[in-house]
């Protein structure tokens, strides 16, 4: 498996669905774009997202997520989002996004933090160190020149 170049670069625009009242790109439109460059990340590195171990389901939920707006995108504008892991420990990822608009301009910074979990029958969850082949593949992207 050939690792994908970094950081990491999707590219979206913006529907109607996307804006507000205003004609803006509506703040959660962020977060969703935030969460389609991770689950790209995890495809080129053929990492699961989700998974069943032994004990339960599996996953990364999110435990903080934070986005500061610098200018305004609109309908049908496109967006360039580019995802970097600024640090990686036992059980979380955290990530740094960047979001250029038209005329490759800034128009948004966002980080979030995934922890990794597992859920039993119950429902209850608990945090599980990060599995060893997505702690590795993960390093080895975070660690690549480039």
């Amino acid at each position: 498996m050939q690792l994908p170049e970094r950081p990491l670069v999707i590219e979206r625009r913006v529907d109607f669905s996307d804006t507000d009242a205003a004609g803006l790109i509506h703040f959660t439109t962020y977060f969703r774009f935030m969460e389609a460059a991770e689950a790209t990340l995890f495809r080129e590195l053929e990492l699961p997202m989700l998974w069943t171990g032994e004990e339960g389901s599996c996953g990364f939920p999110r435990v903080d997520c934070q986005c500061r707006f610098r200018r305004p995108v609109t309908f049908d504008d496109p967006v360039r989002i580019s995802l970097r892991i600024e640090n990686i420990d036992a059980n979380r990822i955290h990530y740094a996004f960047s979001f250029h608009g038209p005329g490759d301009v800034r128009c948004a910074t966002g980080t979030m933090v995934t922890a990794s979990v597992r859920r039993d029958a119950s429902g209850r969850l608990s945090s599980i160190p990060l599995p060893e082949k997505h702690l590795k593949r993960l390093m080895e992207w975070k660690n690549q020149a480039g």
